[in-house]
């Protein structure tokens, strides 16, 4: 049997791969890191590195092998105190070739957390006070923290002495955060500015409402909740919206109650403003009996019917009149429970209609008076009604 051609066969090649875009280092000391080659293709990877940065040594130059960390040395001591320099690691393999930006700096003093985060400025520590909240509160009132901005020049030192005795952590660090042009001021908005609450007569109930308050960002926040005229019919959980209300979502929810034995009349409203946004809260009682025409004009041969909604959850009685013989009823008084339709005709007699030709009268108004009832009260409505040739 003949040997196999290799030759005929496609053998997989090896392909560079970094776990890394770039180096970035800032140490006031010797700093030690690494980063990872790995070969995503086939075969073996090897080659070797050369950097091109002053300060930077690596453990080895070269290496064989498909997964490989490499470890590396600056000596801050190469560069004068706040002194940076620029370069590159250029690393050659026969998987390719990558070049990786390099930039170091010698600070003039770095803090290292316990979360191996190295803080050498303001940015660092904002950053790490947007990962580590907690352990960022801590350090900013340690006397490290402190020595830290004495060693970068930081302008507003008498400022952050004055927030470092905020025994409101939260709200110092986001003050400092503020004054150091790092961000802005945490705005508090509120979209639903108008709120409707609707109840019958005769309910009492006490009802719950809510406002949904949202921040511009993580940063602090908190606003007094003040009521315009201080009506005693609205009651609110809490007198302030505080930093602890808003969830995860940058949300928060106000709850409040309404008690309609305090309001006097059919309808009030009131003026909440929190922080700079007003919210407008509304309470409206039905109308006991709402009646009304199905029609806005009839013709001089027609039917048509009063609408009678009962708000008062009693039974309700309706009689009704018109002073004019063309509109007619079949009975003058009804029984409506919660919703009832009572008909009536429109028909001229014939010497009505005789008068209406020789007058030249294009239409008539009428009005149908409505008297509703339920045991120990009374309600009254006119109905103006509109019949002519249309």
């Amino acid at each position: 049997m003949a040997p196999a051609d290799t030759n005929r066969f496609d053998h997989p090649l090896p392909i560079l791969s970094i776990d890394t875009a770039n180096i970035k280092i800032e140490t006031k000391d010797i700093f030690k890191g690494s980063f990872t080659i790995k070969n995503s293709g086939g075969g073996t990877l090897e080659g070797k590195i050369l950097p091109r940065c002053k300060g930077l040594i690596f453990d080895a130059i070269k290496w064989e092998g498909n997964m490989q960390t490499v470890n590396y040395t600056f000596d801050s001591a190469s560069l004068s105190a706040g002194q940076s320099t620029e370069g590159f690691v250029y690393i050659s393999s026969n998987g390719g070739e990558k070049c990786i930006p390099v930039f170091a700096r010698h600070t003039k003093m770095s803090i290292t957390t316990d979360e191996r985060f190295t803080i050498t400025g303001i940015r660092d520590f904002f950053q790490y006070a947007n990962t580590y909240p907690i352990q960022a509160q801590r350090l900013f009132v340690d006397s490290e923290f402190y020595m830290l901005l004495l060693a970068i020049g930081y302008d507003y030192v008498d400022i952050y002495e004055s927030l470092h005795r905020d025994p409101n952590r939260e709200r110092a660090m986001d003050n400092f955060f503020i004054l150091s042009g790092l961000k802005g001021k945490t705005t508090i908005s509120i979209a639903d500015k108008k709120l409707d609450f609707t109840q019958k007569p005769e309910d009492k109930k006490i009802l719950q409402g809510s406002i949904t308050a949202q921040k511009s960002d993580g940063g602090y926040a908190e606003a007094p909740i003040t009521l315009q005229k201080n009506a005693p019919w609205l009651n609110f959980s809490s007198n302030k919206l505080t930093q602890h209300d808003f969830k995860d979502s940058r949300t928060a929810t106000i709850q409040f109650e309404i008690n309609p034995a305090k309001i006097i009349g059919p309808y009030t409203h009131e003026f909440v403003t929190i922080g700079t946004e007003t919210v407008q809260i509304t309470y409206h009682r039905t109308a006991p009996a709402i009646l009304q025409l199905n029609r806005a004009a009839y013709c001089y041969e027609d039917n048509g019917l009063i609408k009678v909604v009962n708000n008062t959850g009693k039974n309700m009685r309706i009689e009704v009149f018109c002073p004019e013989s063309y509109v007619r009823f079949s009975a003058r008084s009804y029984l409506i429970e919660a919703y009832g339709e009572i008909p009536f005709t429109i028909k001229l007699s014939t010497f009505l209609s005789a008068q209406m030709f020789f007058r030249k009268l294009p239409y008539m108004k009428t009005t149908i008076e409505v008297k509703a009832t339920i045991p120990g009260e009374l309600y009254l409505k006119n109905l103006p009604i509109v019949v002519g040739e249309w």
